[in-house]
């Protein structure tokens, strides 16, 4: 038991690290009064529909680079040929994290299919020049200049712990599930979700633009495959909170994956935090393939829904799958399928291509392979929105 004891000390320590919160620091108030007077707040839906979120994906740098158009079922404008309506071409790569063009177009797409909270998948300073931390500064620079900013979340995915984790023991920036996982009882592990992940996405975002409830910045998880030793799940997740309190003065609102609530997190040894207590919201990866699903944390209802998958195309899929999209079908059966009490819904996913998950405008098809708009599932969702559905 004394081992648990010291394993959650540990981590809290290193979430903490390097630097210790200001001796002026006080002790956090309840976090109803921890929203900063500056942090949005999620707009009201229009008619009974809850605020939407959707998954952006920025790790694209087309058509420059991991850019084979013949392994999406789905292609953007912008994949293969410069971007149409570009000012200034200079600036980026046409479908690409370097584009400072392909960010405004995208985030008006955005507002125009009703989404309310776009939230970034984000890996850290991945190796990838273009995918690293620091290229969230142009889609701050494209919001900023709208003339209502988006709300930012955050969309950690957690597939880069276990690759930080690979790199930091010498064997590379390696992820998958035949490589080993991060385990939970490294005392270090919390460094890696914390000072090396979750801390740095925030610094980027400025915060009159993070997306809150009740005024606390939203943080979603990926799943929890990246890691082992799962029963210290609550206690990892109790001190990542914690520190981005110390840090921020606010604490945040945790939305966990569902494969975080296993019973091993659920039942903690005795001391230890269930990842329960820990988390305020709850919600299902795999809706774009598997259907709809709600989870319920207290009072806070999440559902999520996506309009198909396909990922038969990429090299190296050892299991390959498929979910028709059936002309728009399958979205708008999943839509259906949303209660009125939902507080938030998230679209898996905005613009993940090669799994073919996206809602945005794209070269979409029908099973015919006749070509549909380019904004067809984008207007499925606006009518859902405006209860036209």
């Amino acid at each position: 038991m004394k081992r648990y004891y010291l394993t959650l000390l540990l981590l809290l320590a290193a979430c903490a690290a390097p630097q210790p919160a200001p001796d002026t620091t006080p002790t956090p108030p309840s976090s109803s009064a921890l929203a900063p007077s500056a942090a949005p707040q999620l707009p009201a839906a229009a008619s009974r529909r809850p605020p939407i979120g959707t998954f952006f994906f920025y790790w694209y740098d087309c058509p420059e680079r991991e850019c084979d158009a013949q392994q999406l079922s789905i292609v953007p404008p912008g994949w293969v040929t410069p971007l149409l309506n570009d000012p200034d071409e200079r600036d980026g790569r046409a479908y690409s994290s370097q584009n400072s063009d392909w960010y405004a177009a995208e985030l008006r797409d955005m507002e125009a299919t009703g989404i309310d909270i776009v939230f970034p998948v984000s890996w850290g300073d991945h190796p990838h020049d273009w995918f690293r931390q620091e290229t969230l500064g142009l889609l701050v620079q494209a919001n900023g200049v709208r003339e209502r900013p988006l709300p930012i979340g955050m969309f950690l995915d957690t597939t880069a712990q276990q690759a930080m984790y690979r790199d930091f023991q010498g064997d590379a920036y390696r992820f998958g599930p035949n490589v080993p996982r991060l385990p939970l009882s490294d005392p270090r592990s919390g460094y890696f979700f914390y000072e090396q992940h979750i801390k740095g996405f925030f610094e980027q975002i400025p915060r009159e633009m993070w997306a809150t409830v009740d005024g606390r910045p939203i943080i979603i998880s990926y799943t929890a495959l990246c890691c082992d030793d799962r029963q210290l799940s609550g206690a990892l997740w109790g001190a990542v909170k914690a520190a981005f309190t110390r840090d921020f003065g606010v604490e945040p609102w945790l939305i966990l994956e569902d494969t975080w609530f296993g019973p091993e997190a659920l039942s903690p040894p005795a001391g230890l935090s269930s990842v329960a207590q820990v988390a305020d919201g709850r919600y299902s990866w795999g809706t774009a393939l598997n259907g709809p699903a709600t989870h319920t944390v207290g009072s806070y209802t999440i559902s999520s829904v996506g309009p198909g998958f396909d990922n038969r195309r990429i090299s190296g899929i050892s299991d390959p799958q498929l979910r028709q999209r059936d002309e728009g079908s399958f979205l708008r059966e999943s839509l259906a399928a949303v209660p009125s009490a939902s507080d938030l819904l998230l679209i898996e996913t905005w613009n993940e291509w090669p799994e073919s998950t996206g809602i945005a405008r794209a070269a979409h098809r029908a099973a015919d392979g006749r070509l549909l708009p380019e904004d067809f599932y984008m207007q499925i969702m606006r009518e859902w929105k405006a209860g036209a559905q």
